[in-house]
């Protein structure tokens, strides 16, 4: 990089890093300003269960939870609003740069404005790069954190929640009373075995069963048989191997678990659930493919938008973002809702790239069109 592109690439991730910490504060302090009582009183209760907290221990205490609720939500937001932010600092760097007449040098010496647009798609990408290590290796190892809501601050994973009537690959039902995501168990737990045609043939339920990496484990079941007249075992040590581990039961019991998910994670969770429920693939290869979608589409809205704010001729820089601003909103919630949407007759892996397939050839006309 020499001078020229140092001196872009610094002021835009300067601007980016600005924009991130002011979009950042104005979001928890909505959320807080909305739920204050409500946290402050889960801290009194937690502070006191039988008593009057004091008021300063209990605002420290609702500070903690707040603390303890965002920061992992903050990581997430990160990838979330990369697109915007990327958008957003550029038009910021390039009016700075517009009103300082700095273009106006760059032509004078001889070079393209095309030359502003290399670092910022350089730092732009940086930022894409970070955001993939963020979403492969951090989220997953928070996920139970994300999936909290505000009653639920401070503790590490979510609450235990029932387990409905679920089908796995090989056909079985399986339900609990509860499943308790923090320490991988089932509480009242029953699995109905059925015969090809859907006639249920064996009942086993039990009290409890625990994750041993591979299968669901009871120590103490009882197993019915439905037909053919065999007789009730009680009090029986059980194994049963199935798909559904205790990270599939929380994808199936919270929508978004399966988006704080690595890739491999997702594949394992496709492996498991061969020839199993369609929607729930389909579901699973929209997040997996369309993160790589949402990636090249925030790209593509940073390069459609460049050209309103890269020009020869000082200007009203104000005009240009309206132009600009409503083209890049529509690229990135086009993106976003096209990468997450499913598209009838259409795999998910193929639907998810329609935005890009859309924007990219707009993209090239319009970085190519402008006069520098």
């Amino acid at each position: 990089m020499n001078l020229l592109d140092r001196y872009i690439a610094r002021q835009y991730l300067l601007n980016v890093i600005i924009l991130y910490l002011i979009l950042f504060a104005f979001i928890v302090t909505i959320d807080v300003a909305v739920n204050i009582d409500w946290l402050w009183r889960i801290a009194g209760r937690r502070e006191a269960p039988d008593g009057e907290p004091g008021v300063i221990r209990q605002a420290v205490v609702t500070a903690l939870l707040i603390a303890d609720y965002w920061w992992p939500k903050l990581l997430q937001l990160f990838n979330i609003m990369l697109g915007l932010v990327l958008a957003g600092a550029m038009g910021f760097t390039c009016t700075q740069m517009v009103r300082h007449r700095e273009f106006v040098a760059v032509l004078a010496s001889g070079q393209s404005l095309r030359r502003v647009g290399r670092p910022i798609l350089f730092v732009a990408l940086l930022f894409t790069v970070v955001a993939a290590v963020n979403q492969e290796t951090v989220l997953p190892r928070i996920a139970p954190l994300l999936a909290r809501e505000h009653d639920e601050a401070g503790k590490r994973n979510v609450d235990k929640t029932n387990v409905s009537m679920v089908r796995d690959n090989q056909g079985r039902l399986l339900y609990a009373r509860i499943f308790d995501p923090g320490d991988n168990t089932l509480t009242d737990f029953e699995l109905i075995e059925r015969d090809p045609v859907g006639l249920a043939v064996k009942r086993t339920h039990g009290a409890s069963a625990s994750w041993d990496g591979s299968a669901w484990v009871c120590q103490n079941a009882t197993i019915v048989p439905l037909t053919g007249g065999g007789a009730t075992q009680t009090g029986v040590p059980v194994r049963f191997e199935t798909d559904l581990d205790p990270i599939s039961l929380n994808v199936r019991q919270f929508t978004s678990y399966s988006q704080y998910l690595s890739w491999r994670q997702l594949g394992q969770l496709l492996t498991k659930t061969e020839g199993g429920d369609k929607n729930v693939r389909d579901r699973l290869q929209r997040t997996r493919f369309g993160r790589i979608s949402i990636a090249m589409t925030n790209l593509i809205s940073l390069v459609l938008v460049m050209p309103f704010f890269i020009v020869r001729v000082p200007s009203n820089m104000a005009s240009q973002s309206i132009k600009g601003a409503p083209i890049a909103m529509i690229a990135l919630i086009g993106g976003t809702v096209g990468a997450t949407a499913p598209v009838a007759g259409v795999s998910p892996i193929v639907s998810v790239f329609i935005p890009v397939i859309v924007l990219l050839p707009l993209a090239i006309a319009v970085a190519m069109s402008p006069k520098t």
